[in-house]
């Protein structure tokens, strides 16, 4: 896939650049210059809010903008304002007003734009406009910023968004919005899509959305944050499929000598009727002493909602468990009003006490869900079935081994029943229902010890509320993908979509195959798929780095759950340095102090660290690192440009107040991470060498100087990106084809 072509925007180029911030590889958004030679380009003024409209109608998207700035400053400042304007694009009904005045403007192809960027660069002493020297530019007349009086601009434009196979990309250009003086109030992108048949996968890249659908062949998805700075363009694929479950495969392989990367996007394709397959239910139920008082009353009220909300056909039961085992009823039931109704009253008189008997528990749970008769429902074959385990502390009563739990709860489940597991509190083994899950096709989750359960239970039964397709197997034909994440694949529910992400060995023409049970029957979707030969372009080099954070999320469950080994670490510490993901397990790669040359000092340090992951199997920490490794398992966005944000927390009390720390001396700048060392910036894939052989084999260029701007001129987009981003005094170390430079920071 192509990316869009752009056809205007009205965000700002506002204050001052974040440090050695980069943008992803695509089209640039506008920006303001002072007219005055003497002013730099990062001046005294910022963005108050960013609020984008976009409504795409047969893969035309109808895009308004609505943003406000203001010059914090103490004078007026004349500006110009640039639109970077890639060799693909095109201008077709751009208006820009500025506070209810229209300002005109011309477009000027590549060559005369690159030379208004170079002068803006030299005289301004600021690479920031680097990436978009290859760009042509949309320029207006020149406008005033009154001091301290808010400034309103209002863009409108079309686009047209380009297609890959059955799979539509709508974009907008967000990424410069990180050079405000301060985080914007507010940041708004809607994107509001019909489309001629049922829209099934929606995904973004690059950003965190929230998906609705009022119809089949109708969807809104919605990016909104506070207090924030973007540091990344919003990209939103969908896709229009034409079987009843919709699939599509992105590839990218940037080295011919090594497997590609992929990632999968599965959906069921929305029904003018939901058709989804009946259900059986089981919820164990934890009542031991610990639940008493308030945690009992909203346990009781997640479970009524569960209850009340069973589709038609499904059965279900509930078994109320502490030292003793008691099910509501001897059996599955149907869902009648009867039923339920009976259920809800005996519920209702469920006290807390006793210990905990978490193994007879998960045996009577098992045994109640194969006591569904299919034949007698007109099944053609049996229908999904779930277990809803929930409890808040340690086995205490019968058998409390955890290895004999996981062991029996296997054999036991014969009936292949899907065990989701909800841990309620800090009191709970963390290893064991993880373990649990996994070897069960299920999920795990977990309630802080002060945060209410309601909105989680139901959540969590939300997800599983309308199974679509059941027991997937997902395979290419003659092409071997090891890594795949996640490993088991769950089921596919109504309005859901699978993320799988993994590597490939043989590029070319191959076949998705996704088996499975579709609605009460065995089925077989097929569907034709190109794996890239090669990678030229950035398109989709989001899925390198996305399916590297997967991979670590893997490699830190296999510490958790089976202990660490050598293995283990080296690839863990090797990923996260190449990659710049830092974890809480990883930190020290971030500290200044730490030589990234010496491999068996940093594997040393990784031990530590693993020891104190597999160490951890209850209380606050046991709970921090499971809700750690589940971030990156489920990821679903690749690592941002800019100062990287540390994935999970290393503290229980930042844990507990969602509260992230931003690492300020690991970025990540265009498809490459680097590492402040001293007063350099070193690219990761040079830092396994000592840092004084990496200088002495650089060569020097002198940032501003003719040598720097014929190295320009060599660049992509990509590449200039990284220079572009260059922090003011400080040096560059990288790799070009090649040849490793030192970037020296100009004197002013």
């Amino acid at each position: 896939m192509t990316r869009s072509r752009l056809i205007g925007s009205a965000a700002l180029v506002i204050a001052s650049l974040v440090a050695f911030a980069a943008p992803a590889p695509v089209l640039a958004d506008g920006m303001i210059v002072p007219i005055r030679r003497d002013l730099p380009v990062r001046g005294s003024w910022a963005v108050k809010y960013h609020k984008v409209n976009i409504k795409v109608r047969d893969q035309v998207a109808d895009v308004t903008v609505d943003q406000a700035f203001v010059n914090t400053g103490g004078g007026m400042v004349e500006v110009e304002y640039l639109f970077p304007l890639p060799p693909t694009a095109a201008i077709d009904g751009l208006t820009l007003l500025v506070d209810g005045k229209e300002f005109k403007g011309k477009v000027l192809k590549a060559d005369e734009a690159r030379k208004i960027y170079e002068e803006i660069v030299r005289s301004k002493r600021d690479p920031a406009l680097l990436e978009y020297v290859n760009y042509g530019v949309f320029k207006t007349s020149a406008f005033p910023l009154m001091p301290g009086k808010e400034a309103r601009v209002v863009v409108h434009y079309t686009d047209v968004c380009r297609r890959d196979h059955n799979l539509v990309e709508v974009f907008y250009p967000l990424n410069t919005e990180k050079f405000s003086a301060k985080a914007l109030d507010e940041v708004e992108v809607k994107v509001d899509i019909k489309a001629e048949g049922s829209i099934a996968a929606v995904y973004s890249p690059t950003h965190e959305i929230t998906v609705k659908r009022p119809e089949g062949d109708h969807v809104t998805a919605v990016y909104q944050v506070k207090g924030e700075t973007p540091t990344t363009d919003f990209r939103l694929l969908y896709q229009a499929p034409e079987k009843e479950v919709g699939a599509t495969v992105l590839s990218y392989r940037p080295r011919l000598d090594e497997p590609g990367y992929f990632l999968m996007l599965a959906s069921p394709r929305p029904q003018a009727e939901k058709k989804v397959q009946p259900k059986d239910v089981v919820v164990l139920f934890d009542r031991s002493g610990s639940m008493a008082g308030d945690k009992l009353d909203q346990a009781k009220a997640s479970l009524s909602y569960v209850i009340k909300n069973l589709n038609e056909g499904d059965r279900f039961n509930v078994v109320v468990y502490n030292d003793a085992i008691d099910p509501l009823f001897d059996r599955l039931v149907e869902n009648t009003k009867a039923n339920v109704d009976k259920a809800l009253t005996m519920l209702d008189r469920v006290d807390a006490r006793g210990g905990t008997n978490i193994h007879d528990a998960l045996e009577t749970g098992l045994r109640m869900a194969a006591s569904a008769d299919t034949r007698a429902r007109g099944l053609k074959i049996a229908p999904p079935k779930y277990i809803l385990f929930l409890t808040d502390g340690l086995p205490t009563i019968g058998t409390t081994d955890e290895k004999t739990i996981l062991k029996d709860t296997v054999e036991a489940n014969k009936i292949n029943a899907r065990v989701f597991a909800m841990g309620i509190g800090y009191d709970v083994n963390v290893r064991l229902l993880d373990k649990l899950v996994r070897e069960n096709r299920g999920v795990s989750s977990y309630v802080k010890e002060k945060e209410p359960l309601e909105a989680k239970i139901s959540s969590l039964y939300g997800k599983i509320k309308n199974p679509v397709m059941t027991s997937l197997a997902i395979n290419f034909t003659g092409v071997k993908t090891p890594m795949t994440y996640p490993q088991v694949v769950g089921d596919l529910f109504d309005g859901d979509q699978i993320v799988l992400v993994g590597r490939y060995d043989t590029p070319g023409p191959t076949n998705l195959l996704i088996k499975g049970d579709y609605l009460g029957k065995q089925q077989t979707f097929e569907y034709g798929v190109e794996l890239a030969k090669e990678s030229d372009k950035f398109t989709y080099a989001f899925i390198e780095p996305l399916w590297a954070v997967r991979r670590i999320g893997y490699l830190l469950d296999q510490i958790q759950l089976n202990g660490e080994s050598t293995e283990v670490i080296d690839e863990l510490v090797r990923l996260s340095k190449q990659y710049g993901i830092i974890t809480p397990y990883t930190s020290f790669l971030a500290d200044e102090r730490t030589v990234l040359s010496d491999a068996s000092g940093l594997r040393a340090k990784g031990a530590a660290e693993a020891a104190d992951l597999g160490g951890s199997i209850s209380g606050g920490r046991g709970q921090m690192h499971a809700e750690n490794r589940a971030k990156m398992n489920t990821a679903a966005q690749a690592p941002k440009p800019g100062a990287a944000w540390q994935y999970g927390q290393g503290k229980v009390a930042d844990y507990e107040q969602d509260k992230q720390e931003q690492v300020a001396t690991v970025l990540n700048a265009g498809q490459r991470s680097f590492y402040k060392r001293g007063n350099q910036w070193v690219q990761a894939e040079l830092t396994s060498r000592k840092l004084d052989e990496v200088n002495k084999d650089a060569k020097e260029v002198k940032q501003f100087s003719d040598e720097y701007f014929a190295l320009v001129g060599k660049n992509n987009t990509v590449e200039n990106q990284i220079l572009a981003a260059q922090v003011p005094g400080q040096e560059l170390v990288l790799e070009l084809r090649g040849q490793v430079y030192r970037i020296a920071a100009a004197t002013h």
